[in-house]
């Protein structure tokens, strides 16, 4: 068969340029739609952007007015403007009134934000739900985006306004000898029990227990004590796992932390922690927020079959154990926490909050007392919190021990922050 070879190329222009056509009109049709929807793109794109910062604002909003709040009451003075007053959320599912709420806030030039503040179930008076929706340009416009935040936001506890008494214990309680516990001497933060127990409340020898809730200076009357309360009582003054952290590192903070890589209130290799503390004259305590943990450094269960007793913190107070400042030499003031036992003896004074998560021992004599508020979670052992007692105690004050609420005192709001703060894991963006 006879091969034929086509030498002549005419002709072949033509395809070729009316191919090259259709790919240039192709790429020019998309480039023209990118050139239409691109900038609808990143005007959504800066929409979004601009709402999110707004819901940002008013977390951020919310979060200023329950601090402000929180903190008028604990210094007291009155509620600034817009600042959400704590009584207005007196109970579970309470909302802040406007203009929180439904109400929508302009902010700026890019739109603006609409703030829920809620108390949920559970949350008591120390935790708050924020829900922020940001809105941009506005909240009407046929062109808007928006989108919502979503979170929990906590504070310490205010334990002088939310405590029922001066002395209160998780359990059984012994008051004896020459003590006193008095409630009576102050009622900035409302009419306070002398002693609120779980367990009985167990008087002997000249002591004397006082409330200021029947409105007379009699002691040892039953109303100026509640004993075999009921447990939950003692919720709005039970510091929580959250709680312990911020209070361990303010108290690192502070040089007054006590617990493993911290044996001696600063950060050191050695010695071991070993849980137990004896503070003297020799082995002075300074003002502000102290922590004793653990030897583990972990909290101790409330489960009693999940709970190694050696790993109590133990400590010993006694003799001229306080450095104090110039107004108060040899006193302290601030809050002493201790995750495990307390044994206190002698004559020296504390102004403030004594937080012992097992046994409290209170042995004053001479002019010891303490000005504020004690608590005895006794997590673990309940047969009794002596104070001024002979018995095996659990929470114990014996001789001339002394129990003074001081409103003042128990807050140390020079120490205690009553800012709210983002609870960890709780924020999240939500969809509608």
């Amino acid at each position: 068969m006879r091969e034929i070879l086509w030498k002549n190329e005419r002709g072949l222009a033509l395809p070729m340029a009316v191919l090259l056509l259709l790919v240039l009109t192709s790429l020019m049709l998309a480039f023209v739609s990118l050139a239409q929807t691109e900038p609808m793109i990143a005007k959504n794109h800066l929409l979004a952007t601009q709402a999110r910062a707004q819901a940002e604002a008013g977390f951020e909003r919310a979060v200023w007015a329950l601090s402000q709040g929180a903190i008028a009451k604990a210094v007291p003075a009155a509620i600034p403007q817009y600042a959400i007053d704590p009584a207005l959320l007196p109970i579970d599912g309470s909302v802040a009134p406007a203009p929180y709420g439904v109400m929508y806030v302009s902010s700026g030039t890019t739109g603006g934000f609409v703030v829920k503040v809620t108390r949920k179930p559970g949350m008591g008076t120390n935790q708050r739900e924020v829900e922020a929706t940001g809105y941009a340009p506005n909240n009407t416009g046929p062109t808007r985006s928006h989108r919502i935040i979503r979170a929990t936001v906590e504070k310490l506890p205010n334990v002088a306004f939310d405590t029922p008494c001066a002395l209160c214990v998780k359990g059984d309680v012994g008051v004896g000898g020459n003590s006193t516990i008095d409630a009576t001497l102050d009622t900035s933060c409302g009419n306070k029990l002398g002693v609120v127990s779980v367990g009985a409340t167990t008087r002997s020898g000249s002591a004397a227990i006082k409330g200021a809730v029947d409105g007379n200076n009699t002691p040892n009357q039953s109303t100026d004590y509640q004993q075999n309360a009921p447990p939950s009582t003692f919720d709005s003054i039970t510091l929580s796992t959250k709680n312990f952290k911020t209070l361990r590192d303010l108290a690192k903070l502070n040089g007054t932390y006590f617990g493993p890589g911290s044996p001696d209130g600063t950060v050191a290799s050695s010695p071991a922690w070993t849980g137990s503390l004896h503070f003297s004259a020799s082995h002075q305590l300074k003002n502000g927020i102290v922590f004793i943990d653990t030897v583990s450094g972990n909290d101790i269960p409330t489960n009693i079959s999940q709970q190694n007793p050696a790993d109590f913190a133990s400590v010993q107070i006694d003799g001229n154990p306080f450095i104090g400042d110039t107004s108060s030499p040899n006193q302290f003031k601030g809050w002493i926490v201790v995750n495990g036992s307390l044994a206190i003896s002698g004559g020296m004074k504390i102004n403030g909050l004594v937080y012992v998560v097992n046994d409290l021992t209170y042995n004053g004599t001479g002019t010891g007392e303490i000005n504020g508020l004690a608590v005895s979670q006794n997590i673990r052992d309940t047969t009794e919190t002596a104070i001024s007692t002979i018995i095996d105690p659990d929470s114990t004050t014996t001789g001339n021990s002394r129990v003074k609420f001081n409103c003042s005192y128990a807050r140390s709001w020079q120490f205690i922050p009553q800012n709210f703060r983002l609870l960890a894991g709780t924020y999240r963006e939500v969809s509608d």
